[in-house]
C-alpha cells in the first residue's frame, strides 16, 4: 500500500475510531488525487465503504445552489443586489434583503430547527415540497435587519430553491442535474461516481449515531416524528430518509461524485461560470458595518497552512459531509461518512494539512465563525 495512504487511512481511524464509515478525496495543487475509504458501510451485514458507497450530503448542497443562482445571474435573468422578494412577491419577509444576503447568511431571516423536517424514502414520491415551504415560511414569518450580521439560515436556501425554480420554470433538481452535475461530469457512467438527489439502492450507507454518546442519548430524547430511528448493537439506525427541501440539503453522493465538481470549481471551469462571475462566487462578503461575515456566496471561509480556503459542512441524522476548495491553489477535497455530526468540525483540516504545500507564513488554522448545526442540515 502507498505510504500516504496507509497514513491517511490511519488518520481517518483516528477521527471514527469505531468503524464509522468514511470517505476522503482530495486533489492537490499538482492536480495529484487520492481517495481513501475506511470504515462500515452497514454494521449489520458488516459491508465496508468502497468508493462505490453513498452517504446523506446535507447543507454541503447549498454552494451548488448558490452556483445555480449566479448562473442565472450570468445570464440577466437574477440581480444579486435585488431584493428576493422581486422574485419571490408572497413572501412575508419584507425588510428588503437582498439576493447577495441571502446567499451569505445575512438577510436576517429565521432558523428554526428543522429536526421534523424529513420523510421516509417510501413517501418520497408523493411528498408535497411546495405545501412544506408555505408552512414552514407561515409558521416562521418574523425577520430582523439585514446585514447587522451573519445568521445561518436554511429557509434563506428553500427560498433561492425556490427562486430557481420561478426563474427558470424547471424544478430545482432538474436545474441542476442538466446545468451544474452534468456538465461537471458527476456521474459518468464509466466510472462509480455519483451525486444527485435520489438514494441509490444497493449502494447507500446507512446512517447511524453511537447510542452511548452523549448526542445519542439526547437524540433518544427528541421526536421522532417520521419514525427514522431503531437501534442496533449500541447505535441508533436511521430508516432511508429524505430532507423536505432539496436546495438547502438535498444532495446525496460519493467523493467521487464531488470530484469532478470541485475540481471544476477550483480550476475555474468556464462552462460553469465566468471568471468574473467565479470572482464573485468566492469574494468574502462583508456586513452593513464593514466587518467581514465569514462567509463568502454560501460558503464558510478559512485558512490552513497559510492558504486561504472556502468550506461548507453537513450533518444530521446518521451522516456528515465537509467539502472544500483552495482557490489559489487550484486544490479540493472532500469528506463523507455516515455517522451523525451536527457542527462545523472542519475536519478536513487534519486530513488535508498532510499534502498542503507549506507557505513561507505564518501556519495554522484561522477559522471563520461558524454555526452549530443541530441537526439542521
Amino acid at each position: 500500500m502507498n505510504p500516504a495512504k496507509r497514513v491517511t487511512e490511519q488518520l481517518l481511524h483516528t477521527l471514527f475510531p469505531h468503524d464509522e464509515g468514511a470517505q476522503y478525496w482530495f486533489r492537490d495543487a499538482a492536480g495529484e488525487t487520492g481517495l481513501t475509504c475506511s470504515g462500515l458501510a452497514n454494521r449489520a451485514a458488516h459491508d465496508p465503504v468502497t468508493p462505490q458507497t453513498t452517504f446523506h450530503c446535507f447543507s454541503t448542497t447549498k454552494p451548488v445552489t448558490a452556483l445555480a443562482v449566479l448562473q442565472l445571474e450570468a445570464e440577466g435573468r437574477v440581480a444579486l443586489d435585488e431584493p428576493l422578494t422581486t422574485y419571490l412577491p408572497g413572501l412575508p419577509y419584507k425588510n428588503a434583503a437582498t439576493v447577495r444576503q441571502v446567499l451569505s447568511h445575512q438577510a436576517g431571516l429565521p432558523n428554526p430547527l428543522p429536526l421534523s423536517w424529513v420523510h421516509t424514502a417510501e413517501e418520497h414520491a408523493r411528498f408535497d415540497v411546495s405545501g412544506f415551504l408555505e408552512r414552514v415560511v407561515r409558521e416562521h414569518p418574523a425577520c430582523t435587519p439585514p446585514g447587522r450580521r451573519a445568521r445561518y439560515s436554511n429557509i434563506g436556501f428553500l427560498l433561492l430553491g425556490q427562486l430557481v425554480e420561478a426563474v427558470s420554470k424547471r424544478s430545482y433538481a432538474a436545474y441542476v442535474r442538466d446545468r451544474i452535475l452534468d456538465v461537471a461530469g458527476c456521474n459518468a457512467e464509466s466510472t462509480e461516481a455519483y451525486l444527485g438527489f435520489e438514494i441509490q439502492e444497493g449502494r447507500h450507507a446507512t446512517g447511524y449515531t453511537r447510542l452511548w454518546s452523549a448526542l445519542g442519548l439526547t437524540i433518544t430524547c427528541l421526536p421522532d416524528a417520521a419514525q427514522l430511528r431503531t437501534r442496533e448493537d449500541g447505535w441508533i439506525r436511521y430508516r432511508p430518509f429524505h430532507l423536505n427541501g432539496d436546495a438547502y440539503g438535498g444532495l446525496k453522493g460519493n467523493v467521487e461524485g464531488w470530484a469532478p465538481l470541485l475540481a471544476a470549481l477550483a480550476r475555474r471551469e468556464p462552462r460553469l461560470l465566468s471568471p468574473e462571475r467565479y470572482d464573485a462566487f468566492f469574494e468574502p462578503q462583508a456586513l452593513a458595518s464593514g466587518r467581514p461575515s465569514g462567509h463568502a456566496l454560501s460558503w464558510f471561509t478559512g485558512q490552513l497552512a497559510g492558504h486561504d480556503y472556502l468550506c461548507h459542512a453537513g450533518g444530521g441524522p446518521g451522516y456528515g459531509a465537509e467539502i472544500r476548495i483552495y482557490p489559489s491553489l487550484g486544490a479540493a477535497s472532500a469528506l463523507l461518512t455516515n455517522t451523525t455530526i451536527i457542527s462545523d468540525a472542519r475536519l478536513l483540516d487534519r486530513l488535508d494539512a498532510r499534502w498542503l504545500p507549506a507557505r513561507s507564513v505564518h501556519a495554522g488554522t484561522a477559522r471563520a465563525s461558524a454555526p452549530t448545526h443541530d441537526l439542521r442540515a
